[in-house]
């Protein structure tokens, strides 16, 4: 028969669980800081080719989108000593999704290809069934990629479309 955990162990595990996403948080903000001069830096002083800068422009997205569902849901030690969520702490619709189990933060892709010769397109989504039905179902309201490219769309633009030094590619954007 397993032994029961102890509220008083259950609790400080909850907390120190706490403390670490607080940290995870913090590090997280002062990283999108370093990304974004990074970016800004990069593409004023060099001219990149035009594959460099949509993978420039799909890591841009890619890292907004796992930032935007990282708010993790508030957890709480139950009474019979289990750790539940609550409720209240769920995300609400025309929220981002917040992360319970992370998953969906962690499977975030972004992939650049080649679609004909020198014809670029960069992708970020995710492999996850409920990344689709949260994304386009109108009962969740629960978008994330198509909200964070809207947010980020006059970066990924200046991104794509500032001066190229090199003749070596056609910058085609098709904006819908």
């Amino acid at each position: 028969m397993a032994r029961a955990r102890s509220p008083v162990r259950a609790q400080r595990r909850v907390e120190s669980i706490e403390r670490a996403r607080e940290r995870r948080s913090d590090a997280a903000a002062r990283r999108l800081v370093r990304v974004e001069w990074f970016i800004d830096k990069i593409t004023e002083q060099i001219g990149l080719g035009i594959q460099q800068r949509v993978r420039v422009a799909t890591d841009l997205l890619r890292n907004s989108v796992v930032q935007n569902i990282s708010q993790p849901v508030h957890k709480y030690v139950g009474p019979r000593g289990g750790i539940v969520v609550d409720p209240a702490s769920r995300s609400k619709p025309g929220e981002f999704p917040k992360a319970d189990t992370t998953l969906l933060m962690k499977t975030i892709f972004g992939e650049v290809m080649e679609t004909r010769p020198n014809v670029w397109e960069g992708f970020v989504g995710t492999p996850l069934d409920y990344g689709l039905i949260l994304e386009v179902s109108p009962n969740f309201d629960r978008s994330f990629l198509l909200r964070t490219f809207h947010e980020q769309l006059s970066r990924i633009i200046r991104i794509l479309t500032s001066p190229i030094q090199r003749n070596d590619a056609y910058v085609h954007l098709k904006v819908t």
